[in-house]
């Protein structure tokens, strides 16, 4: 007679010789148990830190002077304490990103207002940098061109200009769709790109470094430091160039005072796409807090070394004017005539004893190099800055928008290498700008899901790829708004660039200051922490067994238990902790947040226009999302199903022989998963996942229920996801229909040819009982493969329980 069906793996029922057959089982796959290394991670991140390399530095200069690469040293300093905040979130926060630590520390309301501003962000960056690779490669272009004619075009003329703007626009829109293409393909084939990416960057870099150091030896009197001086542009009467004293031109002792904050703000684009960080922490590989720190780590080190060590070396080589032009223009006047209406100074210095600003008048170019005048003794003439006749203004020089091109222009050498490493420094800046799309797009989506999953967007948005288990919808969508900007904008990376600012910082401010509630609100011990924290009161502390005996793990057969082999401590909850650190950095932030607000009045018009408009459409879509949950908004992942009949490796897509089952069935059953994890290197050996689908006794025939998973399997198979992402290791989960749990446990091993079944104690029989019966179960399973041995061991993990035996 059959035994009771049991839910939790505790009793076998032995299957009558009319109900052995064979019975559809269910692979089910995600994106979410895919996971890629730190040097990928922060490959993806850095397509977008580093590619500000191009242009920060040219965008700095327009709105503050020669002082830019001493603010943007200090932006790429700061960006090293921004990023340990959010270490400390991801630790706090596997899927995690402004959202999440919004919600968890002052509500849903400000955590859509604050992804609001981020999605503006994303919506941005996408089209900026398709548009500014697409500059570069018609630059080229015409370049070569003019190089292999013997009478050259004027590219500069209102004709060829459209032209070059045409062929930015197709280009930016064929990068768009290549990587909107591998992002739908999945994570690993866009880190793939990222990564490779970033491996002929590092060789632009190397040799644009040590090439620039040649030439400074050679030409020791290049060899200077910018100001600490910044001067800010005011309004122009030419539309196309931005004020970047914003509406404090009009309160000219409190831009003075504030300056070095302004300045700050200015060139904070430097550090744009930390929280693509947050967005690939799922991803990472275990160690997962220690892949994380790598991470953060080369991506400080590799944007730090580049984008600052460019700009200064931008500043020595490339002469002044031919970066970006200062010009003293006329009160009342566009800059038309030179002579007339304004008059160009290589930059401005600070006056002495608190005297005007001056700088040293430029009339012509001689060749690549700037004409000063002259006085009648010879010396340089000095132009003051009297700002009752004149205000200032910048234009570009011809490589504000490409320094590292300009750089390879003022090298030492012959004239052939130069134009061929500008030609590959131009090729590099394509692939990284276009590389820092592909962020957009890894960043975008996860903020995107974690929405979906909290029940702001539609249940359907979740709906993963029939082919590929991506999130495609998602994908389409940022894609397409990304591509009606490219279309708006017609390649007008200026106006973008000065928008895109609102999005980066307050998306900081929003984060940081999350942060800092959840110290106060949130005591429990954390992985990491933001340093210089100041902790008062009580210091119990309660010890904590760390495994640390490799030998004794899961998966080595010897059957001993794990080894406690030392004690961490961990702090009682009950004390004041005063996250010095951490207030002082969301201090910063949102000081410099504040003024920009008043300094960029494009930022600050299209941001709080365009985050208005993402804030009203994620509050319609919540509540369109809620009716049709009919209230409930548990997350539940979404999974790609192939039924199969029989179970092999191969439908598994399993790595490595002898793997090891582990039956999960309910939430008690997650600890031992956990534990699994921990104690199992996956690079070695693969990890099963079995979860029953209980069938009602005596069914005949393929049914139904076989074919398909239904919302209590994705429950099991949502926390199984949960706690792989945890620990950054990838499982295979597979759906056993059945109303015999322990014969269809067996068979899948038998026919894995797995070395190791792991199952969670019965609540219902000792131990012992319990392995009998899955003894009888795999004696039955075998019946049929005289013959064949097959070494199997079956584990049983339990609270205080940990037992091996040997079938």
């Amino acid at each position: 007679m059959n035994a009771p069906v049991s839910d939790d793996f505790g009793v076998v029922q032995l299957p009558g010789e009319g109900q052995q057959r064979r019975i559809n089982v269910l692979v089910v796959s995600s994106v979410a148990l895919a996971f890629i290394s730190f040097w990928r991670a922060a490959a993806i991140v850095l397509c977008d830190l580093a590619s500000t390399a191009y242009y920060i530095g040219g965008i700095s200069e327009q709105a503050i002077g020669k002082a830019a690469p001493w603010f943007i040293f200090g932006v790429m300093l700061f960006s090293y304490a921004v990023r340990a905040v959010y270490v400390e979130s991801c630790t706090m926060f596997t899927r995690g990103g402004v959202y999440k630590v919004v919600k968890e520390a002052m509500g849903g309301s400000l955590a859509k207002l604050s992804v609001s501003a981020l999605m503006f962000d994303y919506v941005l960056t996408g089209p900026i940098s398709a548009v500014s690779a697409g500059q570069y490669i018609v630059g080229l272009g015409f370049q070569l061109v003019n190089y292999v004619r013997a009478t050259p075009i004027d590219f500069t003329t209102p004709h060829w200009q459209s032209v070059g703007n045409t062929l930015t626009v197709l280009i930016s829109i064929a990068i768009t769709v290549y990587f909107w293409w591998l992002n739908i393909k999945g994570i690993h084939e866009s880190s793939d790109k990222a990564l490779r990416i970033m491996q002929l960057t590092t060789i632009m870099a190397v040799i644009i470094l040590a090439w620039s150091g040649l030439t400074l030896m050679a030409h020791p009197e290049h060899l200077h430091m910018p100001p600490f001086h910044p001067v800010f542009t005011e309004t122009s009467k030419d539309p196309g160039r931005l004020p970047s004293a914003g509406w404090l031109q009009s309160v000219p002792r409190l831009l003075g005072s504030i300056g070095i904050i302004v300045a700050f703000g200015h060139t904070l684009l430097a550090m744009s796409g930390e929280e693509s960080l947050a967005q690939v922490n799922r991803e990472l590989e275990a160690p997962k807090l220690k892949n994380l720190l790598r991470a953060g780590f080369v991506i400080f080190l590799y944007s730090m070394l580049l984008t600052s060590l460019i700009s200064f070396l931008a500043v020595a080589i490339i002469p002044d004017g031919k970066r970006v032009a200062t010009e003293l223009v006329a009160n009342g006047h566009a800059a038309t005539v030179q002579g007339v209406d304004y008059r160009v100074v290589d930059y401005l210095r600070k006056g002495s004893d608190g005297g005007p600003d001056w700088g040293y008048e430029i009339t012509d170019y001689s060749g690549d190099y700037p004409v000063f005048a002259k006085d009648a003794q010879g010396n340089n003439v000095k132009l003051t800055l009297d700002l009752t006749q004149n205000h200032v203004e910048r234009d570009t020089g011809g490589y504000r928008d490409n320094l590292i091109e300009g750089l390879c222009h003022y090298l030492i050498g012959p004239n052939w290498a130069k134009l061929t490493v500008a030609a590959f420094v131009v090729f590099v800046g394509f692939l990284i700008l276009a590389g820092a799309v592909n962020t957009s797009l890894v960043g975008a989506n996860g903020v995107l899901n974690r929405l979906a999953e909290d029940g702001v967007l539609t249940p359907g948005f979740l709906r993963p790829h029939s082919k590929f288990g991506t999130t495609y919808r998602l994908i389409n969508l940022i894609a397409v708004l990304q591509l009606i900007t490219i279309v708006a904008s017609w390649g007008d990376v200026n106006t973008l660039g000065e928008a895109y600012a609102f999005g980066v910082i307050w998306s900081f401010v929003f984060k940081t200051m999350a942060m800092v509630v959840l110290r106060f609100k949130d005591k429990t011990p954390r992985q990491y922490e933001v340093p210089l924290n100041i902790r008062l009161g009580p210091r119990r502390a309660r010890h904590i067994a760390v495994v640390e005996d490799a030998d004794h793990a899961i998966g080595n057969g010897n059957g001993a238990h794990p080894t406690p082999a030392t004690a961490a401590v961990a702090p009682d909850v009950n004390h004041i902790d005063l996250p010095i650190g951490i207030m002082v950095i969301f201090l910063i932030l949102l000081s410099t947040a504040l003024i920009n607000l008043l300094t960029k009045k494009t930022a600050t018009v299209w941001g709080v226009g365009f985050t208005i408009v993402f804030l009203a459409a994620f509050v319609i879509l919540e509540r369109i999302s809620h009716r049709r949950r009919g209230g409930h908004t548990a997350h539940l992942e979404q999974f790609n199903e192939k039924v199969s009949d029989r179970i092999t490796p191969e439908v598994l897509g399993l790595n490595h022989p002898h793997p090891i089952l582990v039956a999960i069935r309910n939430p008690r059953s997650l600890e031992t998963l956990k534990r699994v994890l921990s104690e199992t290197n996956t690079d070695k050996r693969d990890v099963v996942i079995v979860t029953c689908k209980l069938l009602p006794p005596m069914m005949q025939g393929i049914t139904p229920q076989e074919r398909s998973v239904d919302d209590n399997d994705r429950a099991v198979l949502t926390r199984v996801v949960t706690v792989t992402e945890e620990a950054g290791k990838q499982v295979f989960p597979l759906v056993l229909p059945t109303n015999n749990p322990l014969y269809a446990i067996a068979t899948a091993a038998r026919d894995l040819n797995a070395s190791e079944v792991i199952l969670g104690v019965s609540e219902k029989m000792d131990p012992d009982v319990q392995v009998e019966q899955f003894a009888l179960a795999w004696g039955m399973a075998m019946a049929d493969r005289k013959g064949q041995d097959i070494s199997l061991t079956v584990h049983i993990l339990g609270p205080g329980m940990d037992l091996k035996y040997d079938l």
